[in-house]
């Protein structure tokens, strides 16, 4: 073949491949990203999420995992109801930023309350005037949660009210725990394990259903006969756990009472003797959602003098030098499912000492037991709370030092009703329509509450 022939091939072979060159499109550049599409209108479902939002657990006593457990993951299947879906249990909240290993949560409320009697008696979030009504502010909760691992962190300050403008600062918990799969300790300032209500609810008032505690779980500082807030160590261990049963044992080492009720220990103590606490519980077993327990307390009250020099110092003339031994028990059974809520526990506090008293006494109970019920219809909850408490017939020393002295009628025996509709508005807020019935023994008198409470929690 020629040098022209060979020529003349090769650039036949070239325009060949230059035309389908040509004709083929030019490289596309990479494919934008895709445009989001707009947010759904309220009447339409949300789109599903890739990733479930996690859940906040408030601390509830909840056997299904150790206090503080790890969020767990839930269906992002809308409700009928979206705009105002609500969680299964009021002390789980939604955290957006799932990744965050520090979250603020905020409780806060607003009343208008009447009352037709006046303290003694009545708590901090009733007008102190009768038959006034009054717009009241309640107490501004915040609660700091930490996570890392295995370690969880807790800090909740209450800003309370005193009135006049003035506003006090309280640390109600500050703890430091460790998560296991079946064991947590936690090291601190923490609410008691004593029962149900005193770690499925805290001092957020959105977290319950009626707008207060139970009196007999009201705090320290507002009347209550428990020392529902203990500085110390506790440990949970999950010792059965088979399907929606499990079974949960509880039991703690802390500080015992001051001197009085509202003195809770955090810098010192009054003996060497320490509270010794337990608590044991079962889940699941007759309903998935049934919570059946018992728990107990026992502490030694260390003696304070019956005289003193010094005006401003607390004294117990009704017991002088004497130390007071303390049981408290408890019984406890709790169901609360996606409609129907029902709560009921009893407390018996008995106090011993190895001496009588001016009136020939040296043991004094105090027997307390109340029942919550309410039914979801909708956005609307119908609730019907009652309790009844029975003393001794001589005042019992630790709650009486001083029988002179005016104290709380709410630490003697009576008789409450409670009715009232919450109505949860919005997913995080809620108003509550209440009326309270007190019935009093001694001194003998009836008292009639009044209240419209709107809270949230965020």
């Amino acid at each position: 073949m020629t040098r022209a022939a060979l020529t003349t091939g090769a650039l036949l072979i070239g325009l060949s491949w230059l035309g389908r060159a040509a004709a083929a499109p030019p490289d596309a550049p990479p494919p934008a990203a895709p445009i989001p599409d707009a947010p759904p209108a309220e009447s339409a479902p949300p789109p599903p999420a890739t990733t479930p939002p996690e859940i906040q657990t408030f601390e509830p006593a909840d056997v299904t995992g150790p206090k503080g457990a790890e969020p767990v993951p839930v269906s992002t299947a809308p409700a009928k109801t979206a705009p105002n879906a609500l969680p299964l249990t009021m002390d789980e909240m939604p955290v957006a930023a799932s990744n965050n290993r520090v979250t603020l949560n905020l409780f806060g409320d607003t009343a208008l309350a009447l009352n037709s009697a006046g303290p003694p008696g009545l708590d901090g979030f009733l007008p102190a005037s009768p038959n006034r009504p009054a717009f009241l502010i309640g107490d501004l909760d915040l609660l700091i949660t930490g996570r890392a691992a295995n370690l969880t962190a807790m800090a909740e300050t209450a800003l309370e009210q005193h009135g006049g403008g003035d506003v006090g600062i309280d640390l109600e918990r500050i703890f430091v725990g460790w998560r296991g799969e079946r064991v947590s300790v936690d090291a601190g300032r923490t609410h008691a394990e004593l029962g149900y209500w005193n770690n499925a609810f805290h001092h957020g008032r959105w977290l319950q259903i009626p707008t207060g505690r139970p009196e007999v779980l009201k705090f320290e500082d507002e009347g209550g006969i428990l020392p529902v807030h203990q500085v110390g160590v506790s440990a949970h261990f999950r010792a059965y756990v088979e399907g929606d049963r499990q079974i949960e044992l509880v039991g703690s080492i802390g500080n015992g009472r001051g001197n009085f009720t509202d003195d809770v220990q955090e810098t010192d103590e009054t003996n060497v003797f320490k509270a010794l606490l337990f608590r044991i519980g079962f889940k699941g077993f007759g309903a998935r959602d049934l919570e059946l327990g018992v728990s107990g307390l026992f502490d030694r009250i260390a003696p304070v003098a019956g005289l003193s020099s010094d005006p401003t110092a607390f004294v117990r003339p009704a017991l002088p030098d004497q130390s007071i031994d303390e049981a408290i028990g408890n019984a406890y059974l709790a169901y609360r499912g996606v409609d129907l809520t029902v709560i009921s526990e009893a407390f018996d506090v008995y106090h011993a000492a190895s001496m009588r008293d001016a009136a020939g006494v040296n043991r004094w109970y105090t027997i307390d037991a109340y029942a919550l019920g309410a039914y979801r219809i909708g956005e609307i909850s119908p609730y019907l709370m009652t309790e009844l408490r029975r003393t001794s017939a001589e005042p019992d020393p630790f709650f009486f030092p001083d029988p002179a002295a005016t104290t709380t009628v709410f630490l003697k025996s009576f008789y409450e009703e409670t009715a009232g509709l919450r109505w949860d508005f919005t997913t995080w807020s809620a108003i509550k329509l209440e009326y309270r019935l007190v019935l009093l023994r001694d001194p003998s008198s009836t008292m009639h509450i009044g209240t419209i409470d709107w809270c949230f929690g965020l």
